[in-house]
């Protein structure tokens, strides 16, 4: 095994290895902040100053027994020296690092414990919805829900709960909120993260998250500029081109980063996505291949724009660096010394710091840096302007090492009061997006439910709710389930008949299709031809309607599932599937059990998308009237 022997003395030779700040110590800095900066700066040696610069992941460390990934969830002696000795700024903790409340604030207390300098910022995504990290937490049905409520007290209340739950657990920056129009309906990697495709919507809800998540001592950082809304590539995997030209990213994305900064952002995550109207220079790959430039390494948006333009100047924080557009098409040290060239102040995940051999790569890196700011004095002014802005932006904030208090951050996380609120908010984004007559359903004394969808948990959990509303209602409710890979076509016409047959109703729950769902769309033909009742429960993008045929009743509900796309670790979004069912049904008395109350935050385009389906702003409701 490589330890830390692998440490560059062309690096540490000339360190002074300080102790971490005390309390007494960072109150006095306090005092004048930027006079403290400067003179932290001024006395920091090159590898300081680079610590500073990198928030690292340690999701893993090492391998288990069974030669598995070992999650990292208690600090080690090695993740404690790489922290200490690489004087890093920052850390950015997953799903993995996270199993409940008592764990993470020892976790938390640990990374702290182990800095060598300054407080570290301690990052996460918990955006609510789709991308959320705590494993015991309130998530709240999401960004595209809050815009479907189009209540701005909600999407306030959204960050309160965040903000609160968070920094009880010793987190104090957020990546959120996502701030991309989603206008594209085949985006497949922004969709519900957005509130809406119309601007004015996400200008009014992420600000008033903002100033929510602000009650308590937590940073923001919007996502993900300069936009990443109109891309049909997902940037984890490949290298988005946007191709609107300059008046309409001007007119379209540009608004909503700038009315959020405008109104207390504290930090800007950057979007690996080439957009020739802002920067049309050429960069080649490790192939050769000849490409636009990515604006996580392009001067011409994050300086000329967003610093010189804007007159921005908080915190540049890099998108995830190890995500393929970046990892599979550029050497790495040269990525991050570009990004720093192009503006950036926090370079986010360069190196997946996943197992002992990181160390060297880490080392590596470091090196690299020093050397070629020695011979480029434009890097070595950028290193220290970024050096600058992060350490006064620590005391600015007044971010402590303190010590969490596990008896609070119990109290406080994923607590009655607030996974209460969690569901009255999902409760008012249920949209009605078409019903002929079938909601709400009525139910009888003894009820036969067919559920469908893609995947056996997705079916489980539907299942566990309507066994929740048996009861609440006193009926008898029997469910059948089958998983169907909906977006294929492997079904007949014959076993689509045969899993209909004797239902009272069916749940068809699609997940984003696309193109020709042949399975969906035989069990709805079926289910019309023998007169049962079918509704379409549209699970994450509301966009599923466009892709079917004779579909009578449907429903948005914004996510069912969380689903964190660096990994593929699905979480639960109970919530959003709780208020959605609770939505279709009607007790003996036929009242309904949540009336509709959502309107879509998008418009649902056809497939070629040049005409409106279903506009900005639809939403049916019962008339329960008699």
């Amino acid at each position: 095994m490589k330890t830390l022997t692998l440490l560059s003395a062309c690096i540490f030779s000339a360190i002074s290895m300080a102790d971490p700040l005390t309390q007494i110590q960072l109150n006095d800095l306090w005092k004048d902040k930027q006079k403290s900066a400067d003179e932290i700066v001024r006395n920091m040696s090159e590898a300081e100053k680079i610590g500073q610069l990198f928030m690292l992941d340690f999701r893993y460390w090492n391998k288990d027994k069974n030669g598995e990934p070992a999650a990292f969830l208690a600090m080690n002696d090695e993740v404690s020296k790489v922290i200490n000795q690489y004087h890093l700024g920052s850390v950015i903790l997953f799903r993995e690092n996270l199993i409940n409340t008592p764990q993470t604030v020892e976790l938390i207390n640990q990374l702290q414990s182990s800095r060598s300098n300054l407080p570290l910022f301690i990052g996460t995504d918990q955006e609510g919805g789709y991308v959320t990290r705590l494993r015991v937490g309130t998530e709240m049905p999401g960004n595209m829900a809050l815009g479907a409520t189009r209540n701005p007290a909600l999407a306030e209340l959204t960050g309160m709960i965040h903000g609160y739950e968070l920094s009880s657990l010793g987190f104090n920056i957020n990546f959120g909120p996502v701030v991309d129009v989603n206008n594209n309906q085949n985006n497949p990697v922004i969709g519900v993260r957005s509130y809406s495709d119309n601007k004015s919507l996400v200008e009014q809800l992420s600000t008033n998250y903002i100033k929510g998540i602000h009650k308590y001592n937590l940073l923001t950082s919007l996502k993900h500029f300069p936009g990443h809304g109109n891309v049909s590539s997902d940037s984890h995997v490949d290298l988005p081109v946007v191709n609107s030209d300059a008046k309409t990213w001007r007119s379209t994305e540009l608004p909503p980063f700038k009315y959020a900064l405008a109104h207390g952002a504290d930090a800007v995550m950057t979007a690996h996505i080439i957009v020739p109207a802002l920067d049309s220079n050429k960069i080649k790959t490790l192939t050769g291949k000849e490409v636009g430039t990515p604006a996580t390494l392009s001067k011409p948006i994050l300086h000329n724009i967003l610093r010189e333009e804007l007159k921005y100047d908080g915190l540049i924080v890099t998108d995830a660096m190890d995500m393929g557009a970046i990892a599979d098409n550029f050497d790495m040290n040269w990525a991050v010394e570009t990004s720093l060239l192009a503006g950036s102040d926090i370079v986010l995940m360069p190196i997946k710091m996943w197992d002992s051999e990181a160390v060297s790569r880490l080392d590596n890196m470091y090196r690299h840096l020093e050397i070629q700011a020695k011979e480029n004095p434009e890097l070595q002014k950028r290193i220290d302007e970024s050096a600058k802005r992060v350490v006064l932006k620590k005391l600015q904030q007044e971010i402590t090492a303190q010590p969490i208090n596990l008896t609070i951050a119990e109290q406080v996380v994923a607590s009655k009061s607030h996974k209460d609120l969690e569901n009255m908010v999902s409760e008012q984004a249920i949209t009605l997006i078409k019903n002929e007559n079938i909601l709400p359903y009525v139910l009888k004394s003894n009820n036969h439910i067919l559920v469908i969808s893609d995947e056996k948990p997705r079916n489980t959990l539907i299942q566990k709710h309507l066994s929740d509303i048996a009861q609440q209602t006193n009926v008898n409710i029997q469910t059948s389930d089958s998983v169907v890979k909906l977006n294929e076509n492997t079904l007949t016409p014959s076993e689509a008949k045969k899993l209909v047959k004797n239902q009272d109703l069916i749940l068809l729950t699609t997940y984003n299709l696309k193109d020709n769902p042949a399975n969906a769309q035989l069990i709805i033909d079926e289910a019309n031809k023998a007169k049962i009742p079918l509704v379409v429960i549209s699970s994450r993008n509301p966009y599923d309607i466009a892709y079917l045929k004779e579909v009578k009743a449907n429903i948005a509900i914004y996510g069912i599932t969380g689903f964190d796309v660096t990994n593929n670790n699905r979480n639960s979004l109970e919530t959003n599937i709780r208020s959605g069912l609770r939505t279709l049904f009607a007790d003996s008395h036929a009242q309904p059990l949540n009336p509709p109350k959502g309107l879509l935050p998008v418009n649902i385009k056809n497939p070629q998308g040049n005409k409106i389906l279903f506009p900005y702003g639809h939403g049916e409701t019962y008339n329960t009237a008699g």
